[in-house]
């Protein structure tokens, strides 16, 4: 479905996907939602194999494609190609709140020396764990790395730029596989002021955390202590590439359990006498407690006999045992 956006639109959005079928129809749906119209939709297709130029083009937007592979590469074509004085960009897998390109918008007018702007993020998807960590713990991490960088970094998910102080630093630093928007954030705040909103917030994909929040901590942990123990960024740590936001506990945790029913059935009719064995055991033992009874103490055992028959009325051949 072609879509008609503004000849000259004040603000574009660009969105990098590799194979994003999965989630980036509700990235565009939610800007198709957005209370501000003034703007482009971008989405620079990174060799997906998938159905998501399809989806893409379903929802109206401009689908770029670069061959290049890398988020970097993907960015820097779509921000080049934009045509907005405010170049805004997020994932395929966020999900941005209606208000969030007339709040970008808001900020760049309100001050002429703005040249970033950005938020936080939290999760809509992953471990209830991964869920309360961002939204408690996100914050706090992001003030330490403020310390250590000198300033605030921005989020890939939540980041806008005034497209002249884009060109000028000279763009993305494309031989980066991860954290192209860290260190984009470094060069700009030597420009001019970038200003980070923590209550300005987007909600993105926990697929990366759907095994946990350790594992998922563990895939960025390298990068991040390369840069705060060298202050340069590792140009070739890269995350692996994750499809589905399903854990693979989750996966097998149905045929595990089929399995165990299977083995279960299977015993208990291959060996009925075991099975049954095993349920009467208990009530032999109580037999043998009502017998012991009567001989220490020489109570009437017509009576042990009729409060054991209540507990089980079935078993006929109790009376001839104890007998």
């Amino acid at each position: 479905m072609k879509k008609s956006y503004p000849k000259h639109p004040l603000v574009s959005v660009v969105i990098p996907a590799f194979n994003e079928e999965r989630f980036v129809g509700k990235t565009l749906f939610s800007l198709s939602n957005q209370d501000f119209k003034d703007f482009e939709v971008i989405v620079v297709d990174n060799n997906s194999s998938d159905k998501t130029a399809k989806i893409a083009k379903k929802f109206g937007a401009i689908l770029l494609f670069e061959k290049r592979q890398g988020v970097a590469f993907a960015r820097q074509k779509g921000f080049l190609k934009a045509k907005g004085k405010i170049i805004a960009t997020t994932d395929a897998d966020t999900i941005l709140p209606k208000n969030w390109l007339s709040r970008i918008s808001e900020e760049f007018k309100k001050d002429e020396n703005l040249v970033a702007f950005g938020g936080s993020c939290e999760s809509y998807s992953g471990p209830i764990l991964v869920k309360v960590a961002a939204h408690y713990l996100l914050y706090p991490f992001l003030i330490f790395d403020k310390f250590f960088s000198g300033g605030w970094n921005l989020m890939g998910s939540n980041f806008s730029v005034r497209k002249k102080s884009f060109l000028r630093i000279g763009g993305f630093k494309t031989d980066l596989k991860l954290n192209e928007d860290i260190e984009i954030s470094h060069r700009l705040r030597k420009i001019g002021k970038v200003i980070f909103d923590p209550n300005f917030k987007v909600k993105t994909s926990g697929r990366r955390y759907r095994h946990g929040l350790i594992f998922g901590l563990i895939n960025y942990a390298p990068s991040t202590i390369f840069r705060f123990l060298f202050k340069r960024y590792d140009k070739f740590q890269k995350l692996s590439s994750v499809r589905t936001e399903e854990s693979l506990i989750n996966k097998l945790s149905l045929p595990i359990f089929s399995l165990f029913l299977f083995l279960f059935f299977l015993f208990h009719f291959s060996y009925p006498s075991i099975a049954q064995a095993k349920k009467f055991e208990w009530v032999r033992k109580d037999i043998n407690k009502v017998v012991f009874v009567e001989r220490e103490v020489g109570k009437d055992i017509g009576k042990d006999l009729k409060i054991l028959k209540n507990f089980h009325p079935k078993e006929k051949w109790m009376k001839k045992k104890i007998f």
